[in-house]
């Protein structure tokens, strides 16, 4: 009932002090629009921006309990958005909403620092040869465990397969001993991370999924410094030359002073490295067995004579063009007019656009709706398409990892990973529905919005693998 008493007080409270702006506010209908307005953003995002898009254009806030957020569409305000300095929309304070409960104090403040350190990390040859490397052993181990069974989830398998190489060429070979109890307090963490209790009480008030999170975070960082003591147990004489991200980084000079917040810094990893490349792998395998005929040719690029990965290639693409998020997150630290037009975002708003919308807009795309990886192929090079998403162009229309210095910094080690994995199952196993009627049991249209990233798929659905001789 307490909690109840102070949700209701905060609620009230916040709703007195929210900004009065000329933005277009959504209206909802009915006397309690704004908890169906909540339900709807968590439960059907996409139904309910359309929504407030028709009614109020391509500049709209809606009030989600006690989070006033702003959405800018279309392409020219994708590129303004994501152009606007760190330190006016900021990204960290915009996430620190959500996970800044399983973060140490001061981490966000040293996020451009430790986010320097992995770019540098992922642009050495060695970094990207190992994760190569993990990627490959982890996509076996997982393909040969998968073909001995009689089928399995395939959303939950890969997750486990990519949470493995993740660890391995994040936190090293030593951290692989306690890498299923990672993700067992990564998966607590992101059900108590998604509660209501979370979403709409104050980080004091100490209601049950406030103290899980605080025993997952606390556990979490009690592995890490544990297995970082013991390192030289395992690793011998060559712990500090190994080839992981955390060896890396007890050596750079930038990061050396920051040790203290590196349990902080791999959860946030975990989080955001996890989610994306579970659902591009996932989502790869399901839309090629969608269509079998893509699935064919990819297999025998895959297995002929120099391994050519064009098309799957542009498949990694389209994936990622057909299943992006729904929103991205920016906490706006100061008032600011919305590039061309005469609105201010007020101080305290969470800015978002909405990247999956925008990869389904038919006036960016032909047959947005179709899945169909031959858009990016240009047929008279017989090469890759690259997106106009150049300096000179007006906005941007593919944005699975944002653009400019809001670029995805972990770009480059998920196409490692997607496509390694990718080209291990494809090439060397035989994939295949649980059953010839599992594709029409499955709805494959319900999408799980409430991670981090890339949506999942609700429910999940079973395949099976095969070795070839």
């Amino acid at each position: 009932m307490w909690i109840l008493v102070v949700a209701i007080v905060a609620l009230v409270a916040f709703y007195a002090r929210t900004p009065k702006t000329k933005i277009p506010k959504y209206k909802g209908d009915g006397w309690f629009s704004f908890l169906a307005d909540a339900e709807a953003y968590s439960m059907r995002p996409i139904e309910l921006l359309n929504r407030a898009t028709a009614q109020c254009g391509n500049v709209f806030s809606i009030q989600v309990l006690t989070v006033y957020n702003v959405f800018l569409r279309g392409n020219e305000l994708n590129k303004a958005y994501l152009e606007v300095r760190e330190d006016v929309w900021s990204f960290g304070g915009g996430m620190g909403i959500f996970i800044n409960k399983i973060l140490d104090d001061g981490y966000f403040d040293n996020l451009r620092t430790l986010v320097g350190s992995l770019s540098r990390y992922i642009n050495r040859a060695s970094a990207q040869e190992y994760t190569a490397r993990c990627t490959t052993i982890e996509a076996e181990k997982t393909a040969d465990a998968i073909a001995a069974q009689k089928d399995v989830a395939l959303f939950d398998t890969v997750s486990g397969m990519a949470h493995k190489i993740i660890v391995r060429t994040l936190m090293g070979e030593d951290f692989y001993a306690v890498a299923d109890e990672l993700l067992d307090i990564l998966h607590d963490m992101e059900s108590d991370i998604g509660s209501l209790y979370s979403f709409i009480l104050p980080s004091w008030v100490p209601h049950p999924p406030a103290r899980r999170l605080e025993a997952a975070r606390q556990r979490f960082k009690k592995i890490f410094f544990d297995m970082l003591e013991r390192r030289g147990e395992f690793l011998g004489e060559k712990a500090s030359d190994a080839p992981d991200y955390v060896a890396y980084t007890m050596t750079d000079k930038t990061t050396v002073p920051l040790k203290h917040y590196m349990p902080s810094h791999h959860t946030v990893l975990m989080f955001a490295a996890h989610t994306s490349t579970v659902a591009s792998i996932a989502w790869n395998l399901v839309s090629m067995l969608r269509n079998p005929e893509v699935l064919a040719r990819v297999q025998a690029d895959l297995r002929s004579d120099g391994g050519d990965d064009l098309l799957l290639q542009a498949c990694i693409k389209e994936t990622g063009r057909y299943y992006a998020g729904i929103k991205t997150l920016r906490l706006a630290k100061q008032e600011i007019k919305v590039p061309g037009t005469d609105l201010t975002v007020p101080k305290g708003a969470v800015v978002s656009i909405a990247p999956y919308l925008t990869h389904h807009d038919p006036a960016n795309w032909a047959s947005p709706q179709v899945w169909d990886p031959s858009r990016w192929i240009d047929t008279a090079t017989n090469e890759l398409v690259v997106p106009d998403n150049t300096k000179g162009a007006s906005g941007l229309k593919y944005i699975p990892f944002g653009y400019g210095s809001h670029r995805c910094v972990g770009e480059k080690m998920a196409g490692i990973i997607v496509t390694g994995a990718l080209t291990t199952i494809l090439r060397d196993y035989d994939i295949a529905w649980a059953t010839p009627e599992t594709p029409d049991s499955v709805d494959f249209t319900c999408l799980d919005f409430d991670k981090i990233g890339t949506p999942w798929l609700k429910g999940d659905v079973r395949v099976k693998l095969t070795k070839r001789e």
